[in-house]
């Protein structure tokens, strides 16, 4: 696994503590698609400090946490404890084998997480939720739509920059159009994909045919 102190987001999390705290729109659509569906046990991919794993835990799921960054699953975990919820943490590097069982979750949900990367790394990461999802499971997955207009970028890739400035400096971005996200997940039924937050980030559900 990537050393997790050598992560921006380890850094930001160390600096800033808890950054994220208010439930996304999209986490309340992911519980009732969730629910509709029978689905229980969730995995939230990219947890950060835990916002949405206590959001699930509250909704009662059965919920686990993986994040790259040890301090954003600390995070986590004081929030969780606070709150008297449970979930499952695990530290692990999304660009790589995930430490998960194959068909261990029924759901998954990320956020602004996977494009953090270089395309062939975005691509192992899908290989890897489509390895741990179960026939018939679901996920809610959102990237970046576009670049923010007052940072400066270097193309390291086609469709792939580095930031050279800001919070996220030096964690390479890959911007997706709707087209290259559904090609991206053609091993999946697509179910919804569309832009959200006026195009910065492109949001699709995704369903693992089976059962």
């Amino acid at each position: 696994m990537s050393n997790s102190s050598e992560h921006p987001w380890e850094r930001i999390f160390i600096r800033e503590g808890r950054v994220f705290t208010d439930l996304l729109p999209a986490f309340h659509q992911a519980v009732d698609r969730f629910s509709t569906a029978g689905i229980r046990k969730v995995l939230d991919l990219g947890c950060g400090n835990g916002r949405h794993c206590v959001g699930f835990a509250q909704a009662n799921f059965q919920v686990t946490g993986m994040d790259i960054s040890l301090m954003g699953l600390d995070l986590t975990r004081a929030w969780l404890g606070e709150a008297n919820l449970q979930a499952d943490l695990l530290c692990g590097d999304a660009r790589e084998g995930f430490p998960i069982q194959s068909d261990s979750f029924e759901g998954l949900f990320s956020t602004q997480v996977i494009h953090h990367a270089l395309l062939a790394e975005i691509r192992q990461t899908i290989r890897e939720i489509w390895r741990v999802i179960v026939p018939g499971g679901l996920a809610f997955v959102t990237v970046a739509g576009r670049t923010h207009s007052n940072l400066s970028y270097e193309e390291i890739e086609p469709g792939t920059f580095l930031p050279l400035e800001g919070s996220e400096k030096g964690l390479p971005h890959h911007i997706f159009s709707e087209e290259r996200l559904a090609k991206a997940f053609d091993q999946f039924e697509v179910l919804d994909l569309g832009p959200r937050d006026g195009g910065k980030v492109l949001a699709i559900w995704v369903r693992k045919p089976g059962d």
